[in-house]
């Protein structure tokens, strides 16, 4: 009976961890693509503004999109921050769970959107990006 209640409380534990993990993957990828639709917006508008410019003076000044260009830097530096904590999140899953030791990472996630696969993917289903 205690080897029945031990491996049951194992799998409410091995449950409440995974869900958790999920969300807040979840979250994180959710925060990923958003910022990359983001940085969509400023690479349009980074060259409407140039086209502008150099239809108008003959040149691009870069002052003109210079803060866009800040902009998109910080987010790509956010969206790396954002990927190591993903890592970090499923390691320490992986702590808990104890299976640290005998698997290897499984996931992968697209380094455009975000969108995480379980096993080997050529291609994002997402966004397309080509991932081997």
């Amino acid at each position: 009976m205690a080897d029945l209640k031990e491996s049951f409380s194992k799998g409410l534990t091995a449950i409440n961890v995974k869900t958790s993990t999920f969300l807040e993957a979840k979250k994180i990828q959710t925060y990923i693509s958003t910022l990359n639709s983001e940085i969509e917006a400023l690479q349009k508008e980074i060259g409407r503004r140039a086209y502008e410019d150099w239809e108008k003076n003959g040149s691009i000044s870069l002052s003109n999109i210079g803060e866009q260009l800040m902009e998109i830097s910080k987010k790509k530096e956010t969206i790396a921050q954002q990927k190591i904590a993903a890592e970090e999140l499923e390691k320490k899953e992986q702590q808990i769970l104890g299976t640290a030791d005998n698997q290897k990472p499984s996931k992968i996630f697209c380094p455009n959107c975000g969108q995480s696969y379980d096993g080997p993917v050529k291609f994002c289903r997402k966004c397309g990006t080509k991932l081997q």
